[in-house]
């Protein structure tokens, strides 16, 4: 067993990694100070390690104490080309001063913001400007404090603290809005309208450079810089995001401090403590209001966003109740349609039952009382010829009643039963028919059945046997004298079957042609039909989903056509 155990977790490795990193922050300060008088334009370690401790949390503060005194104790050694007990003293100080600062914004943070998007309102950037100064304010205090007492402070108390507030300012503004904006996604849309926006910049500044090179103009454009880098700057906020917007003011904020170092540009004075304290205002005026700017442009593009979110919705919405309201004019219209439709059914069925209650009082009571009246006369005839005649017309009456009641039956079925499907044998129900019906008035007929089926037909059979039955016995019935000859076709289609009934008979004329299938219309004196039998053939064929039409001549003969459909 190993005396001693040496184990590194994650953790570990992370705060080594940003001890690491804040040590080279706090040493990258003291490259940008001005070693006369000892004072630095921009502090990047604040600014680092709030991000840091805002994306990680407390728990890092290890790292921010550890790479602050290790990096105030090697500027300390660089500056004074040693390293005293009181560098020491002050390095131990600033690095405990470091973390409070750091721990103070990270509060204050913590206080007013509860998402890790700090610069996406423009509200919000106001917020972060006012605790990065009191948190430069509370930093500048603590470390010209621990300088005072430590005797490391080379210049007035009241100029050291001030432009130590403004470098810790400007190192929150710059480094912290940088370091969490890179932290998340980056997205960025290349298009043809940036690309030839980045070309004319670049042409705009090649030409400054080139002017910059001339003697004449050189001085002017020096002179010039701080109004130059403006459109440079609005370009930034209004075209891109604030990763590319605060990654160029980070650039030209360290180029405006490296050629103010080297006594090059528009911001240097007479003395360094002016020239440091004009670059700091000019990179902490930039550096807000690019910020402010680059927000407010973004939560205008939000903005943008949602009120085009809320017009698809809307119009998505507006669409969806036209098409409901569409469909419920439609559903309305066609309830309208039913009603109508059901309402002209229902006079017509009203005017139906009036006249079928009427005739049907009239028509069983007429062969009843013709029956009363011959039994009456048959009770007191002695002659056997009359009494045989009564006696004929009496069973006349009766059939006719018979009849009546047999096309009523059928009428009652066709209204009242669904349709059956069955395979219907043409040629075979015809000639069933003509033998039921060889003793109709003791007539002989002549017929001639002519059935083409190829292919099987679908139909109700006892509605089609209803049809043919009216329609031959109609035929048969109402002949003119002579010999009744009936002749029935029937061919069948893929879809219909078509059929014709023609017959010799006395015919019908042209004004009743059109109230022939009507219920009780009897188109002849002739006491043979109850006015039902076309009445209930249309009725039947209309179930079917077919169609009846009747060509007639007057002493010619009737032919009746049919459709109906395969069901």
């Amino acid at each position: 067993m190993k005396p001693f155990s040496l184990h590194i977790d994650r953790n570990d490795q992370r705060v080594l990694v940003l001890a690491l990193i804040y040590f080279a922050a706090v040493y990258g300060g003291s490259l940008l100070a001005f070693r006369d008088i000892q004072a630095t334009a921009i502090l990047p370690a604040t600014g680092i390690g709030l991000a840091m401790m805002f994306m990680y949390g407390k728990r890092i503060w290890p790292a921010i104490i550890t790479g602050s005194f290790v990096g105030h104790a090697w500027s300390f050694y660089a500056f004074n080309g040693d390293l005293t007990w009181s560098g020491v003293l002050g390095s131990m100080l600033l690095a405990v001063g470091s973390v409070m600062e750091v721990m103070l914004g990270y509060g204050l943070l913590r206080e007013f913001f509860n998402e890790k998007d700090l610069f996406y309102r423009a509200g919000d950037t106001f917020k972060f400007i006012g605790i990065a100064l009191v948190t430069g304010l509370a930093g500048a205090t603590m470390g010209t404090l621990f300088l005072g007492v430590t005797d490391q402070l080379q210049a007035h108390v009241l100029l050291s603290w001030l432009l130590w507030v403004l470098a810790d300012m400007v190192g929150i503004l710059l480094f912290t809005p940088f370091i969490l904006s890179w932290s998340r996604r980056f997205i960025f849309q290349w298009n043809r309208p940036i690309a030839m926006e980045v070309t004319v910049f670049a042409l705009c500044l090649i030409s400054v450079l080139v002017l910059s090179s001339v003697p004449y103009f050189s001085p002017i454009i020096g002179k010039s810089f701080p109004y130059l880098v403006i459109p440079f700057f609005l370009w930034l906020a209004f075209r891109f995001n604030l990763q590319l917007s605060i990654s160029g003011i980070l650039l030209v904020s360290l180029l405006s401090v490296v050629f103010t170092l080297e006594g090059r540009g528009p911001f240097v004075m007479e003395s360094d403590h002016h020239s440091l304290l004009m670059l700091q205002i000019f990179i902490g005026v930039f550096c807000i209001s690019t910020i402010v700017l680059t927000a407010t442009v973004q939560e205008r593009k939000e903005a943008q966003k949602s009120v085009e979110l809320f017009n698809e919705r809307l119009e998505a919405t507006v669409a969806e109740r036209t098409k409901e309201l569409h469909e419920e004019i439609r559903i309305r219209k066609t309830a309208e349609q039913n009603t109508k439709v059901t309402n002209k059914q229902l006079r017509k069925t009203n005017q139906e039952l009036d006249s079928f209650v009427y005739s049907v009082s009239h028509d069983l009571r007429a062969p009843i009382s013709s029956v009363l009246g011959l039994l009456n006369l048959a009770k007191s005839e002695k002659d056997q010829k009359m009494l045989q005649k009564y006696l004929d017309m009496m069973s006349k009456s009766v059939t006719q009643q018979d009849l009546f009641i047999k096309d009523i039956l059928n009428l009652s079925r066709n209204s009242r039963l669904d349709l059956n499907r069955n395979e219907i044998l043409f040629e075979e129900m015809i000639t069933d028919i003509f033998d039921q019906l060889r003793y109709i008035d003791h007539q002989e007929v002549s017929k001639v059945v002519n059935v083409v089926q190829k292919k099987p037909f679908y139909s109700d059979d006892s509605r089609l046997k209803v049809v043919f039955n009216n329609l031959i016995s109609n035929a048969i019935r109402y002949h003119n004298g002579k010999k009744p000859k009936v002749k029935v076709d029937v061919t069948i289609k893929p879809k219909y079957a078509y059929i014709s009934i023609e017959d010799n008979g006395i015919g019908i004329s042209n004004e009743h042609l059109n109230n022939v299938f009507k219920m009780f219309y009897r188109a002849t004196d002739t006491n043979h039909g109850s006015g039902l039998g076309l009445y209930i053939v249309k009725e039947t064929v209309e179930k079917l989903k077919g169609t009846v039409k009747i060509l007639s001549k007057v002493n010619k003969g009737t032919t009746v056509m049919l459709q109906i459909p395969s069901l």
